[in-house]
């Protein structure tokens, strides 16, 4: 009674299903939710917050309700028992992208799907998540999902390209599969079981139809054709069915007992997605025994369910495989497995399961990793990431993730030696090959010459060579050598292009490479006999290349696949994995597979550090820094070495034991031209003569940084030990040089009366520097402060190097003419030859009692007796053109009075005989205290592309110097803060202003530096208001003047624009409170206040190409026709300066006036003389600005903007307060920028765009745009814009409508060429005449494309091309016919979008144009295209004609050198490509019907239909 009691009361409460009145499970996007039957107005949701809510089910014995989420990719699981919910369990959470069907085995628990992105259906068993592939192929797009555990069956919908229901076993058995339905289907949606009768109901949502079957597909018939608008999901109970309707909204049903009529149940919002019935009677369990019931089955993992005796089967989950000896135990894992790299996320793909699914390992900050390699002792896999620089490994299951190497350069394909434990890299940067110890210790440097852009690398460890690949673009290459990096030799050199992957066939001793050029696999012995072709069939751009047994395989990173072949017939090639993103190297293994013994694998072959294997015998080496000890397997760290450089390396050599030698792992070295060493402090220094900079490093090549940059050709580098400095000699500028040793406090010490000073060394404790001339071939002695410089030897020939015997007061040097090693006194006594049967003694140095030189020629170090020449013995070779040589041993240095506290010197301190002295940097100078230093208040700040200097002219100063900054590129313009002590510049590239703080200590330009504007377009000049505490600048699109506050960016905006106006060059009067800029537009020199008001035309100037003020006398300059003209303020005294040359950059300093153009060096004229010549000023080149800084006026009324705010243009003269940026927002505004007025009188102004004044057009009534045209009156302009004296001049030809030019080839009515232009291959006649064959006089003969293969989509592409180019002639044949006489343009009705104007060649080729009023359109081009509609029409042309992009003209194979980044983690979704005819539905419900008209109400979405949202296939 009471339990009947209870079924009352929850079935009142409509929880409870009994009868005919189920409850229904349904979902939505959104959540989950049940109602009854009987109480429809009931509905309670059970599962809220999903994301994209799609399929449900239920397991009724274990009261759990599962679900698929499609966003967050995930199935999951909750206990529900109706009236208690549990916790959401995630049972899928890997691998799924959208999960579109579920159905629940509920005789052995577990969940089958099907996903529509994938192309799979699979299983997992709910409680201990064992996971399999069931079918991967040919499953298009397959939706719902239903099981019959009874039988051992699945059924599923298929609605891709072939639209279908198949059958299956439940196990996966391919066998079982078949096709039950391929007729008069076209959407089949939801597929529901009647288990009672074996009959299976599914719905066509395109043909609108609920048909039955048996599960052979046969006695099918239809039960529901009327009323269905777009039925999705369908649940069958007592005789009835139930469907959700994406359009209706609704939830349908349908008696089947009375044959109708079709009833709503309930209409939900948001819209109801899939529906089961919740009734145990839908899960009947059998009452006796049944497969997989006991003992699971007595398999180890999965038992599935078969249609076949014994009524199951067992399975292993994805990637494993079934014991040999066993037919129900699986291995723990996959044995065989692809490791693949994809930049930013690594995969694993199982060889022993054929469905080869990948699976992400869970890897963090992985950025762009290109190559990976199997450890199989320890199971790890190691990864080469190139945009981190490091290499790193992990387990197999993502687990113990550590970074293991970092690299100075880019470490781009690694190898694993597994029996010496070593690991190899390539670096394409360093153009290096490396190796290291497995846990990242012993570094080294094994091959380091003659490699150009090393790729690939391949290990044969037993054989004891390793090979690798070089792509260079000259001399591409695979190469071998010894696993020590000696007995290289040269395998393939000739017909190669970019060979990428590598791999070795250990057994039979085989070479395979991929080229990314040829597309082409070829093979050969490892010795390079016996080359041929294996394999060129579909491979468009070959990255990785592995071997595994029988197979090859390859990753391809244009098509994105991965596929195999046999490796000895090249035949059998069949898909691993396609459409999976940025797939780059690979790697295939077999867990437990042995790799052969070497005698490095016993305790490392009893060697310390490193050992290799070698054809003959094992070898023990060290790391860098380390020596090996006589016993020849210990390594020790040596009393003292010798480090040398040569072109593009700076190496170490052994003094102890002959021929050893380490090269420093350093990248973007040029052409070393000095070295030194600073032993206490652990760096090496050295200069490099191409880079223009001095760098250093520690001892093993680490932490690598730029100490000074803009050098001029520095050839000698020491170090002063004491004082903490660096001096150089720099041949270029004839100076001698010191700084700091951070590149801080840079100063010239001599600047005068040297002739080509080389090589310098230092006597710290005595004060004096010494150093060699090649121009005066004398040996030179000063104090180390630059004073009293004098000649200590005479008639020396040509030193190229110097060393100091502090100990017995001798110095030794090397000359070329005559060759010889020679020593004398330092005080030039006792003189004599002690080597003199040497070639070519470039570089000397000394240690203890010997000395040591490299000869340039012969590539031969030697040392000898320093005391008679005697002892000679050869110490290395193979340093060809070695450029120094330096000991670094740890002796004890005398310390000088500066090594205490700097000597108490705040910034230079510099040893002098007798005691020392202060100094400061460049510029400044010492204050009364002698310890301090005052920067200088005024001077002349110029700027070239990547580097910023000064010029002070002062006694007793080098008047030019550089100024430590770092990281600077593409300078357009400069300004400087004297207050802030800011430097502001225009980068050209990043279209932005920047500033950084500078002094005499070096700043970054990259990691100092503040963006002050951005996101501007094509900026053109800029200049401070230094008192008032504002920026402005020009643009060159914008046409306008605008400002910004400096201190706090609290102001910003336009302070002036005007009609016709064109403002370009900028300067600014800093105390009488003007600003003036060149016009373009008007040709006119301007002045007006700050604040943009009270203009005034100074002078007629057109296409001035620089501007500057002279801030003392209030005169203006500019340059403009190889002339420099001057004019004061009040627009009087109008003259020429100079006269003779083209100058982009102007500046007044000192009484001078500053210019330069191009290449041109800095020249000078001075303000008083005008006859006078301009001077050169010698080591200054190449400027891009200038600018004179002043002493700041801090008494002025506007200093920090006065009384008037921090406003830009606020303060006015005397510290007026103006109307500041207010003033151009109120000012009443006829044309847009880039527009021409015709006639500010009229009423209805008319604008036209700028570009077509002047250009023999009359387009305003008035003709004004064709007035004031200079020398362009005559109607000779070119049709680029520019003016010419002759046709001949014109690269674009000419207008020649008003100015006949008989001698010129007439295009048509308006353009004419000059004979040079005609036949040279490129189109300037609108028609193309000035190309044809009448013309040029020649047949033109038709291309031959030949090919093995052509797509279908290059001949549509040939065919709509084609047609195109039909219809182009036809057009511009109608347009030339109805050419005539143009009206004139109406009056502009209101401004609207500016227009882009019309590049110069492209406006050559437009017709008259048609008049134009309010937002004009452009001149017509050709077909009527704009240049960013041409530009679209080609992208969109090149993406829909080819399957994939065409490659760039010569793009690297390996990524490593590219610019991109590793992007976002791979997401493998398949492109696929279907028939029109049958569209898939739409993606979402409320919009089925295109034409609709009535919107449906917004609500949230349901699942998307699976059309697919294939990635980009451009890789790079």
């Amino acid at each position: 009674m009471n339990v009947f009691c209870l079924l009352m009361f929850l079935q009142l409460k409509g929880y409870h299903s009994v009868g005919s009145n189920p409850i229904l499970l349904y979902s939505t996007a959104s959540d989950i939710r049940v109602v009854n039957t009987s109480q429809l107005g009931k509905v309670n949701t059970i599962v809220k917050d999903l994301e994209q809510g799609s399929a449900v089910d239920f397991l009724h014995s274990k009261d759990l309700i599962c679900w698929s989420d499609q966003t967050a990719e995930l199935i999951q699981c909750m206990s529900y028992n109706e009236t208690h919910l549990g916790d959401k369990i995630r049972i899928v959470s890997e691998g799924l992208i959208t999960p579109t069907g579920i159905a629940i085995d509920w005789y052995t628990d577990k969940i089958y799907w099907t996903d529509g992105e994938t192309n799979k259906i699979e299983v997992i068993s709910i409680e201990h998540k064992y996971r399999k592939v069931l079918f991967w192929s040919e499953v298009d797009l397959a939706r719902a999902i239903a099981v019959v555990p009874k039988e051992g069956l699945m059924f599923w919908t298929d609605w891709g390209e072939i639209p279908k229901i198949e059958r299956a076993g439940m196990n996966g058995d391919p066998t079982t599969r078949k096709v039950i339905v391929k007729e008069n289907i076209f959407w089949p949606n939801g597929i529901t079981i009647d288990y009672d009768k074996n009959l299976i109901y599914w719905v066509d949502a395109k043909l609108h139809f609920v048909d039955v079957m048996d599960f052979n597909g046969g006695n099918r018939k239809s039960v529901v054709t009327v009323g269905l608008v777009y039925p999705y999901a369908l649940t069958f109970v007592d005789n009835k069915l139930y469907w959700t309707d994406w359009k209706t909204w609704s939830m349908h049903t349908w008696n089947m007992s009375s044959n109708g009529p079709m009833k709503e149940l309930i209409k939900s919002d948001p819209v109801p997605v899939d529906v089961k019935v919740y009734d145990g009677k839908r899960q009947v369990m059998p009452t006796g025994d049944y497969p997989c019931k006991v003992n699971n089955g007595g398999c180890s993992h999965l038992c599935l369910l078969s249609p076949n005796p014994p009524g199951y089967e067992c399975a292993c989950p994805t990637g494993s495989k079934l014991i040999e000896s066993s037919n129900t135990t699986c291995y723990n894992g996959p044995q065989s497995l692809l490791v693949v790299a994809q930049r930013s996320a690594i995969s694993k793909i199982s060889l022993d399961s054929p469905d080869f699914t990948p699976y992400t390992l869970p890897l963090k900050d992985l950025k762009r990793a290109l190559t990976v390699d199997f450890d199989p002792k320890y199971e790890y896999i190691y990864w080469a990431d190139s945009l981190a620089k490091t290499i790193s490994r992990a387990r197999l299951d993502g687990s113990e993730q550590t970074v293991v190497i970092h690299s100075s350069g880019v470490p781009d394909s690694i190898a694993i030696d597994p029996l010496a434990r070593n690991i190899y890299w390539t670096d394409p940067v360093t153009d290096t090959i490396n190796v290291a110890r497995l846990d990242g210790s012993s570094k080294k440097v094994i091959i380091h010459n003659e490699l150009y852009n090393p790729r690939a690398i391949a290990l044969h460890p037993t054989a004891g060579w390793m090979f690798w690949s070089d792509w260079n673009e000259k001399k591409p290459k695979i190469e071998r050598a010894n696993l020590d990096g000696s007995g290289r030799i040269l395998l393939i050199s000739e017909k190669l292009t970019w060979p990428n992957g590598i791999a070795l066939d250990t057994v039979k001793n085989k070479l395979y490479w991929g080229d990314a050029r040829t597309h082409k696999i070829e093979m050969s012995n490892m010795d390079g006999t016996e080359r041929r072709e294996l394999h060129s069939s579909e491979i468009i751009h070959i990255f990785g290349l592995t071997l595994l047994g029988e197979h090859l395989y390859w990753t391809d990173m244009q098509k994105r696949t991965l596929d195999r072949i046999n490796k000895n017939t090249g035949l059998e090639r069949q898909p691993v994995v396609e459409q999976m993103a940025n797939m780059m190297g690979v790697k295939a293994f077999k867990l437990g597979q042995s790799y052969g013994w070497n005698k490095c694998v016993e305790n490392n072959g009893g060697c310390s550090h490193l050992c290799f294997n070698t054809p003959k015998h094992y070898v023990c080496t060290c790391p860098l820094g380390l020596e090996l000890s006589k016993d020849g397997s210990t390594c020790k760290e040596p009393e003292a070495f010798l480090i040398y450089s040569r072109k593009n390396v700076i190496g170490h050599i052994s003094i102890e034991n002959e021929n050893t030698d380490a090269v420093l792992p350093l990248k973007d070295l040029k052409d070393v031209s000095a070295l030194a060493v600073h032993v206490s402090g652990s760096k090496i220094y050295w200069s490099d003569s191409k880079t223009k900079t001095i760098n250093r490093c520690s001892v093993n090549g680490s932490n690598m940084e730029k100490v000074l940059e803009s050098m001029g050709l520095v050839e000698g580098l020491a170090i002063d030990w004491s004082g903490q400095n660096i001096y150089w000699t720099d041949t270029a500028t004839q100076r001698i040089e010191v700084a700091r040793l951070d590149g801080s406090s840079r100063r010239a010490l001599i600047w005068q009366g040297l002739k080509k000073p080389k090589s310098i060394a230092l006597d710290p404790k005595k004060g004096y520097m010494y150093w060699s001339e090649l121009g005066s071939k004398t040996i030179k002695r000063a104090g180390m402060d630059g004073s009293s410089p004098t000649i200590v030897l005479e008639q020396v020939g040509k030193v190229h190097s110097l060393a100091i015997d502090y100990e017995n007061r001798g110095i030794y040097w090397a000359a070329l003419d005559p060759p010889a090693i020679e020593f004398a006194f330092l005080n030039g006594t006792g003189r004599k030859i002690l080597v003199n049967n040497v070639s070519m003694p470039y570089t000397l140095t000394l240690h203890n009692d010997r000395i040591y030189w490299g000869d340039w020629d012969t590539g031969i170090v030697e040392s000898a007796s320093k005391a008679d020449g005697r002892s000679r013995k050869v110490i290395h070779s193979g340093v060809e053109y070695i450029s120094e040589l330096k000991v670094w041993g740890r002796r004890r240095q005398a310390a000088t009075q500066c090594g205490a506290d700097n000597g108490g010197c705040a910034h230079l301190c510099l040893a002098a005989p007798p005691d020392y002295r202060c100094a400061c940097p460049a510029h400044y100078r010492l204050r009364a205290d002698n310890l301090t230093c005052a920067e200088p208040e005024e001077f002349l700040l110029f700027a070239q592309k990547n580097a910023i200097g000064r010029i002070v002219v002062a006694n007793g100063e080098c008047y030019d110097a550089y100024i430590p900054l770092t990281g600077l590129k593409n300078v357009k313009t400069i300004d400087y803060d004297p207050v802030n002590k800011h430097l502001y510049w225009m980068d050209e590239d990043s279209h932005s202003i920047h500033r950084v703080p500078i002094s005499y200590s070096t700043t970054s330009a990259v990691n100092d530096a503040t963006t002050v504007i951005t996101g501007l377009t094509r900026p053109f000049q800029m200049v401070l208001d230094v008192l008032g505490r504002a920026l402005y600048w020009t643009c060159a699109d914008t046409d306008s003047i605008n400002a910004t506050s400096i201190d706090n960016n609290s102001s910003s905006g336009v302070i002036l624009r005007g009609d016709n106006m064109m403002p370009r060059h900028l300067a600014f009067h800093q105390t009488k409170r003007f600003l003036i800029w060149t016009d373009a537009g008007l040709g006119v020199i301007m002045r007006a206040n700050v604040d943009g008001t009270s203009r005034m035309e100074l002078a007629r100037a057109s296409n001035a190409t620089a501007l500057t003020i002279d801030q003392t006398t209030g005169t203006v300059y500019w340059a403009v026709n190889r002339q420099i003209h001057a004019v004061d303020l009040d627009a009087s005294n109008k003259r020429i300066v100079w006269q003779g040359g083209w100058a982009g950059t102007l500046a007044t300093y000192g009484g001078w006036v500053y210019f330069s153009g191009g290449e041109r060096a800095l020249m000078r004229v001075p303000l008083t003389r005008r006859d006078a010549p301009a001077a050169p000023v010698p080591h200054v080149a190449r400027l891009v600005a200038a600018r004179h800084v002043h002493k700041v006026n801090r008494e002025h009324p506007c200093f920090n903007g006065g009384s008037c705010g921090g406003e830009a243009g606020a303060c006015g003269a005397g510290g007026a307060c103006g109307c500041a940026l207010r003033c151009a927002a109120s000012a009443p505004r006829a044309c847009e920028p880039h527009r021409f007025l015709c006639d500010a009188a009229a009423p209805e102004p008319t604008c036209i765009p700028h570009h077509w004044k002047c250009d023999g057009q009359k387009d305003c009534e008035n003709g004004a745009d064709e007035t004031e045209c200079g020398a362009c009156a005559a109607g000779l302009r070119c049709a680029d814009g520019e003016c010419a004296p002759t046709l001949g001049a014109c690269s674009t030809g000419a207008y020649c409508e008003q100015a006949p030019l008989p001698e010129a080839f007439r295009c048509d009515e308006r353009l004419c060429l000059a004979q040079s232009l005609l036949c040279d291959q490129r189109i300037h006649c609108e028609d193309g005449s000035d190309e044809a064959p009448a013309t040029c006089g020649y047949a033109q003969k038709d291309q031959v494309v030949s090919g093995a293969r052509q797509s279908n989509a290059f001949v549509v592409c040939s065919l709509v091309v084609g047609a195109a180019a039909g219809l182009g002639g036809a057009w511009a044949a109608l347009r030339r016919w109805r050419r005539g006489a143009r009206p004139p343009a109406p009056r502009r009705a209101s401004p609207l979008s500016p227009l882009r104007a019309v590049p110069p060649a492209a406006r050559a080729l437009c017709p008259k144009r048609a008049p134009e009023r309010t937002a004009l359109s452009e001149r017509a081009r050709p077909l009527g295209a704009s240049a960013s509609a041409s530009a679209t029409a080609t992208e969109t042309s090149d993406s829909s004609c080819a399957r994939y992009p065409r490659p760039t003209a010569n793009p690297p194979p390996s990524p490593a050198t590219g610019s991109d980044g590793g992007g976002a983690a791979p997401r493998r979704r398949a492109y696929r490509h279907y028939r029109a005819m049958n569209r898939p539905p739409p993606p979402t419900p409320a919009s089925t019907d295109a034409c609709e008209s009535e919107p449906e109400p917004a609500a949230r979405a349901p699942p998307p239909s699976p059309v697919p949202s294939p990635e980009p296939t451009v890789f790079r």
